[in-house]
């Protein structure tokens, strides 16, 4: 039985996290897809205020603001990737701001923002149910009235029809990565292995992930305040033949909704 411990989601955003994730994270073609959807959805005005809620370094806010779009805050529990983000930004000439912060008591003013992005699959990571139910909660207090929310979050249909107890990736020429998964009640629990070919294990960590339905989603942001929710299946979908592993991040849904 996979352990995880409880803030585990504390540590395991790092340099490492930067390769085993690359194909994910750090993939400029995939990034601008992404941005795509989201202008296409959400139809923000260059003014709008948008904040990216475990937004790590800002791949979605830079490429925003690389568009036209003049104030994006990116919130993330991460120093590393916060300022990693802060990094790329200067280099670019962009203006990004990054705070660090725990999505579920977020220090930001209510009813501040225009629109909050919670994008690629960082929703579910904590162990307790309620906490997620928290985070949404944030979001309502954050949003303006009227303002709107985009999550992208693995569909737990889909995912449990292909479930996948292990896979490989090779992340660099040295570098392998081995994802070992088990599901209990909805919640995926993985022990990640990454292995140098040359110096041998770098890494032994294990995390989780809370899975959701549509119709349970649906259920907890109604709960919360939302109204006119939208669900999009199979919004982003990335064929694992083509020989890069998302994992859980290989099908997912966008949702959207509106602070009531």
């Amino acid at each position: 039985m996979i352990r995880v411990e409880h803030d585990w989601w504390k540590t395991l955003f790092d340099e490492v996290y930067l390769v085993t994730d690359a194909p994910f994270v750090c993939n400029p073609a995939l990034t601008k897809r992404e941005v795509d959807m989201i202008e296409t959805i959400l139809h923000l005005s260059p003014s709008a205020r948008i904040l990216d809620i475990c937004g790590g370094q800002g791949r979605h806010a830079l490429e925003l603001a690389r568009r036209g779009y003049q104030s994006i805050t990116v919130l993330d529990y991460s120093n590393f990737l916060l300022d990693r983000g802060r990094w790329e930004a200067a280099a670019a000439g962009l203006h990004v701001t990054f705070c660090q912060g725990d999505a579920r008591a977020i220090t930001l003013p209510t009813a501040s923002w225009d629109a909050v992005l919670l994008m690629a699959n960082s929703f579910g990571y904590f162990v307790d149910a309620a906490d997620d139910k928290r985070v949404l909660t944030e979001v309502v207090r954050l949003l303006t009235a009227q303002g709107r929310f985009l999550l992208d979050l693995v569909d737990r249909d889909v995912a449990l029809r292909q479930f996948c107890p292990e896979s490989w990736h090779e992340a660099t020429d040295d570098i392998v990565v081995c994802w070992k998964r088990e599901l209990s009640h909805d919640v995926v629990h993985i022990r990640e292995l990454v292995i140098s070919k040359t110096t041998g294990l770098l890494r032994d960590r294990t995390y989780a992930e809370r899975l959701y339905s549509p119709e349970a989603i649906r259920a907890l942001l109604t709960e919360v305040g939302f109204h006119h929710i939208e669900i999009q299946p199979g919004a982003f979908v990335y064929d694992p033949a083509q020989g890069t592993d998302y994992g859980l991040a290989t099908n997912r849904m966008l949702v959207t909704a509106v602070k009531g």
